[in-house]
């Protein structure tokens, strides 16, 4: 047996909000949360696409440093060299930016739980 389709119609009418039900917040203020939540989306998104990779590099680094002692010519130790050298900028630079990111939202939790009691008393 076929399922219907069934298609819905709304009208203007329907798709307005109830006032129990509309924000009262400014639409400026929603759009800066919207705005930030989205900034923090597509950190999490990028953290996941990461998460597979930034795995394996214990495994990686211990193969490359057993490697190190078979290597015969300098040339492929400065290649070596260079990489760890820009993956310690790297990972420096991931490592300050996300402290720095921790500590900040850790402070607007904290103001976060503030205001909630402010507003309920």
């Amino acid at each position: 047996m076929e399922r219907k389709r069934m298609r819905a119609r709304y009208i203007e009418e329907d798709l307005r909000l109830s006032e129990s039900v509309e924000p009262v917040e400014a639409m400026e203020t929603w759009q800066k949360i919207i705005d930030a939540a989205w900034d923090m989306t597509i950190v999490a998104v990028a953290y996941n696409d990461m998460r597979i990779p930034l795995g394996r590099v214990p495994d990686t680094l211990e193969t490359l440093e057993k490697e190190v002692a078979t290597v015969a010519e300098e040339k492929t130790l400065d290649i070596i060299e260079e990489e760890m050298k820009t993956g310690i900028r790297h990972f420096s630079d991931i490592v300050a930016k996300a402290q720095a990111s921790k500590e900040e939202m850790e402070r607007i939790l904290r103001s976060t739980w503030n205001r909630r009691v402010k507003i309920k008393t």
